[in-house]
């Protein structure tokens, strides 16, 4: 358990190596050897404190771009149409007419995947996958 003093104690070093860093900076090192002058165990230390490190590495331009990328809208998904073999369409339907002679429910989806037939059978609920694997 962390006690009061080794808090303070947490937060002096960072102030101190902080103040290091700035220090370099003013040198004019930036960048890859702004870290390598940091040992190991300052590195983890940083990021234990939740510094952000890269910006030590990148650019002001660099970290504008990042955020310019961070707030531009994701594309949704890939939008492509999947060709279905024929053989299992045929199955597919073959199944779904079965089911609903058998008096099954067959519930409509949103789009036919050929693949998931979800159906009411006596008041439960059911689910066919009907699966192609790669051989």
């Amino acid at each position: 358990m962390e006690t009061p003093k080794s808090r303070n104690g947490k937060k002096e070093r960072l102030q101190i190596l902080l103040a290091q860093i700035e220090k370099w900076k003013g040198k004019g090192l930036s960048g890859e050897l702004l870290l390598d002058k940091l040992t190991p165990d300052q590195f983890d230390f940083l990021v234990d404190m939740d510094v952000d490190t890269d910006t030590f590495v990148l650019t002001a331009e660099q970290r504008a771009n990042i955020a310019e990328v961070k707030r531009s809208p994701r594309p949704v998904g890939l939008r492509y149409n999947k060709k279905y073999p024929k053989d299992k369409q045929e199955l597919f339907g073959n199944l779904k007419a079965f089911l609903m002679e058998q008096g099954a429910e067959v519930l409509p989806k949103e789009k036919e995947n050929y693949r998931d037939i979800d159906f009411t059978f006596q008041g439960v609920k059911y689910r066919i996958v009907l699966s192609l694997p790669r051989s």
